[in-house]
C-alpha cells in the first residue's frame, strides 16, 4: 500500500510539475506564438483589399490603392433573400473568403437605409476599406496584378517589385470569438498587419506619368483597335506611358484565364510582330555608319527580283519611284531601294546594327514576362531572304518596346540610355551605339518622312519625325497586315519617343499614324516639353 501511495504521489507530482511548466510556457515563452496562432484562427480574409505597398507615378500620384469601397461581413446563417436583395440594390459583389463561416461582399456605393437594414436584420458588419485596383484601372498591363490566393505579385511591376510591396501578413483580418462570432466593440476594427514592422510605407515610384498614361489609354481605346502605344523620355529612356488593348479588370483576373482574346497579354512587352518598314531605320543607320551618303541613288521600277523571287514596292505603284535617293527612299518607304541597300550592306552588318540598337534583347532589366523577339541569322538571310531582312519581314520579330528603344537611340543622338520603368533605377547606363553624325542623318530622314513622305498627312501642334510601317503577318492561319508608326517629338530637339502598333491595322500611315499624331498633340497641348517649342 505504501509503495502504491508513493507511486500515485509521484505521478501526481509529475503532472503538477508538467502543468506548472505548461502554464509558465504559455505565460512567458510561448505567448507570442500562441497569440499569433489564435489570431490566425480568427481571421476573415478579404480578397482584393489593399494589403501591399503603393505604386506611384513619377509625380508621386498613387496608381493603386486609392480606391475606397464598403465591405459587408455577414454570418452565413443570417444570410437570406432580403439580405441578398439589399446587397444587390447597392451593387455589391461577393469576395472570396475561404475558411470562414462568413460571406463577404464589397460595393463602391453605400445606402444608409439599406445598411441599417442589414445591420438590424442580418447582424451585418459594415466597414470602409481600400481596394488595390479601380474598376477602370490605369496602366493595368504594365503594373500587372496580384495573386488572389496570397496577395503576392503575379505579373508586371507587382511581381518585379514584390519584395518591396509585400507585407509580412497579407490578410486583412477582424477578431472573432471561439464560436466564430465577430467580437462586439473589437470586431469593427480591420487591421492590415499584425506587427508594426510589417507595414511597407514607401512603396515603389515608377517613371509613368498618370496624366499622359490616361490620355494614351483613351487614344488607343478610342481607335476601336487592338494594339499598343508606348512613350519614352528621349534623354533617359524612361517609360512615361504604356498602353495595350484589349484591357482586363485586375479584380476579376480568373475570368480571363481561358479567354481567346489575350486580354492578359501586354502587347508592349510581350507581343512579337514583324516590324515591317520601321526596320528600315536600322538599315539607314547602318548605311550612315558605313559612310553611304543619304543622296546615294537607287532605281525603283515597282518591284525587285532576287533569285527569281519578286518583291513589290507597294508605295511606288506599277511604275515605281524611278531614280530615288536614300533620303527619299526612307521618306517614301521604298522597298526596292532598301532591298538594294540590304544587298550592298550584307546580312551581318544589318544584324549587327540591329543588335546594337536593342533588337533581339530584353529591354527592361528584371521586368518579368518580356519577349526577346527574333533576329534572322546570317545563314537565314542568304539568297532571296536578304530581301525579307531588309524590309523587316521573314523571321524578324520585335515588340513595340524594342522598336521604341531602337527609335530612341536615333532621337538621343546615337546614345542608348536603355529602357526604365522605376524612377530610382540604380542601373541606368548610357552607351553610344551609333555615331552622332549617323543618328543625325537618320533623324533628318525621319523628319522628311513627316513633311514630304508617308507621314505628310499627319499634323500636330509640334514638329514630328517618324517612320511608318505595314507588316505582313499570319494570325491563326489568316493573312493580315499590322500597322506601325514610330518616331519622336519635337523633330529637331527630341524629348519624347512614341511608338504605336495596331493589330491588323493595314497601312501604318492610316491606322497607327493618326494615333501617333494624337499623342504628339496631347504632349503639345499639355506643355509637356521642357525645352522650347519654337521651331
Amino acid at each position: 500500500m505504501r509503495k502504491r501511495m508513493l507511486f500515485v504521489g509521484a505521478v501526481l507530482g509529475a503532472l503538477v510539475i508538467a502543468l506548472i511548466g505548461r502554464l509558465a510556457y504559455i505565460q512567458f515563452w510561448g505567448h507570442d506564438d500562441l497569440s499569433r496562432a489564435a489570431a490566425a484562427q480568427q481571421m476573415i480574409a478579404l480578397e482584393g483589399a489593399n494589403t501591399r505597398g503603393l505604386i506611384y507615378d513619377r509625380n508621386n500620384t498613387p496608381l493603386v490603392g486609392n480606391n475606397q469601397e464598403y465591405i459587408f461581413i455577414i454570418r452565413e446563417k443570417n444570410f437570406d433573400g432580403e439580405t441578398k436583395r439589399a446587397l444587390n440594390l447597392m451593387g455589391a459583389r461577393e469576395l472570396k473568403n475561404t475558411g470562414s463561416d462568413y460571406k463577404v461582399f464589397a460595393s463602391k456605393r453605400y445606402d444608409k437605409e439599406l445598411g441599417q437594414q442589414l445591420i438590424r436584420n442580418s447582424s451585418a458588419y459594415i466597414i470602409e476599406a481600400g481596394r488595390r485596383y479601380g474598376q477602370q484601372q490605369k496602366a493595368v498591363h504594365i503594373l500587372g496584378y496580384v495573386n488572389p490566393q496570397d496577395a503576392s505579385g503575379a505579373t508586371g511591376i507587382e511581381l518585379m517589385c514584390d519584395n518591396q510591396l509585400s507585407l509580412l501578413n497579407k490578410r486583412i483580418f477582424t477578431t472573432a470569438d471561439v464560436r466564430g462570432n465577430i467580437m462586439q466593440g473589437r470586431g469593427l476594427v480591420v487591421s492590415t498587419a499584425m506587427d508594426q514592422d510589417a507595414y511597407v510605407k514607401k512603396g515603389v515610384v515608377t517613371t509613368l506619368d498618370a496624366g499622359l498614361q490616361g490620355a494614351v489609354e483613351d487614344i488607343l481605346r478610342g481607335s476601336g483597335k487592338n494594339g499598343a502605344i508606348v512613350v519614352l523620355k528621349s534623354d533617359t529612356g524612361e517609360i512615361v506611358a504604356s498602353a495595350s488593348t484589349p484591357v482586363f479588370d485586375p479584380n476579376r483576373v480568373s475570368e480571363y484565364m481561358n479567354s481567346d482574346k489575350n486580354e492578359l497579354v501586354n502587347k508592349v512587352t510581350q507581343g512579337t510582330y514583324p516590324p515591317g518598314s520601321v526596320f528600315k531605320i536600322v538599315l539607314a543607320a547602318a548605311a550612315m555608319e558605313q559612310g553611304i551618303s543619304p543622296d546615294k541613288t537607287f532605281v525603283c521600277k515597282g518591284y525587285e527580283t532576287i533569285n527569281g523571287k519578286q518583291i513589290k514596292c507597294k508605295t511606288g505603284g506599277e511604275q515605281g519611284h524611278g531614280t530615288i535617293t536614300l533620303r527619299d527612299a526612307l521618306a517614301q518607304s521604298c522597298n526596292s531601294a532598301f532591298i538594294q541597300l540590304g544587298q550592298e550592306l550584307g546580312a551581318e552588318t544589318i544584324i549587327g546594327t540591329a543588335e546594337k540598337m536593342g533588337l533581339g534583347q530584353i529591354p527592361i532589366r528584371d521586368y518579368p514576362g518580356q519577349k526577346t523577339g527574333n533576329l534572322m541569322t546570317a545563314q537565314q538571310s542568304q539568297g532571296a531572304a536578304i530581301a525579307n531582312l531588309s524590309i523587316g519581314q521573314g523571321e524578324t520579330l520585335a515588340t513595340p518596346l524594342q522598336i521604341a528603344r531602337m527609335t530612341n537611340i536615333i532621337a538621343n543622338g546615337g546614345v542608348d540610355s536603355g529602357v526604365h520603368i522605376l524612377l530610382e533605377d540604380g542601373d541606368k547606363t548610357e552607351e553610344t551605339v551609333i555615331s552622332p553624325a549617323a543618328a543625325e542623318a537618320v533623324r533628318q530622314m525621319m523628319e522628311k518622312t513627316m513633311t514630304e513622305g508617308s507621314g505628310k498627312s499627319l499634323t500636330a501642334g509640334v514638329a514630328m519625325a517618324g517612320k511608318t510601317g505595314s507588316a505582313e503577318s499570319n494570325i491563326g492561319g489568316r493573312e493580315t497586315v499590322h500597322g506601325w508608326m514610330t518616331g519622336f517629338v519635337p523633330a529637331q530637339d527630341p524629348e519624347y519617343t512614341i511608338t504605336v502598333f495596331v493589330e491588323s491595322g493595314e497601312s501604318g500611315s492610316q491606322s497607327a499614324g493618326p494615333l501617333f499624331a494624337q499623342v504628339a498633340q496631347y504632349l503639345s497641348d499639355s506643355k509637356s516639353f521642357e525645352r522650347s517649342l519654337d521651331f
